[in-house]
C-alpha cells in the first residue's frame, strides 16, 4: 500500500519542532559543556537533514540534486536565527548557521548511507510504479 502523504511532511513536522524550540525565551544552558549550544544546532539539524534527504528521494525531480537539502536547509536555518533575533534572551548568530549547514550535511549523508543499505532500499524506494529511482546497487542501472 502506497502512502499519499507528502514525502517532505517529516522534514515539516520536524522543522516545527525546531522553530518552537528556537521560540523559548531566556534559555540557560549548563555551562559545564561550553559549546553545547553548538553540539545542539548540530545535532537538531542533523535530524532535520534526514527528513529533507528523506523527501528529496522520494521526490522524483529531485532524487538526483544533493544540493537541494544544503540550499533549503541553509535558508531555513537563517529563517529560524531571524526568528531568534525577536525572541527575549535569544540572539541570531552567522556560526549557528554554519553549525546548522554542516548538521545538514551530516544528516544528508547518514540519509544516503541508509538508503544504499540494504534495509534503507525499501524506505528510500520510489513510490510509483513508473518512478525508476537510480538504483546504484544494481548492475546496470533501473
Amino acid at each position: 500500500m502506497r502512502s499519499k502523504l507528502n514525502p517532505f511532511l517529516p522534514a515539516g513536522l520536524y522543522y516545527g519542532l525546531i522553530f518552537f524550540l528556537s521560540a523559548q525565551p531566556n534559555v540557560r544552558l549548563p555551562a559545564a559543556f561550553p559549546l553545547i549550544d553548538k553540539a545542539l544546532h548540530l545535532v537538531l539539524y542533523a535530524g532535520f537533514g534526514v527528513c529533507l534527504a528523506y523527501g528529496t528521494m522520494k521526490t522524483a525531480g529531485l532524487r538526483d540534486r544533493p544540493a537541494v537539502v544544503p540550499v533549503l536547509g541553509a535558508v531555513l536555518a537563517c529563517l529560524d536565527e531571524v526568528h531568534q533575533m525577536f525572541v527575549p534572551g535569544r540572539s541570531a548568530e552567522i556560526l549557528d548557521v554554519l553549525v546548522d549547514v554542516l548538521g545538514l550535511a551530516a544528516g544528508w549523508g547518514i540519509a544516503r548511507m541508509i538508503a544504499r543499505s540494504r534495509h534503507g532500499r525499501r524506505f528510500f524506494a520510489p513510490d510509483g510504479p513508473g518512478d525508476k529511482a537510480p538504483q546504484p546497487w544494481k548492475r546496470g542501472g533501473p
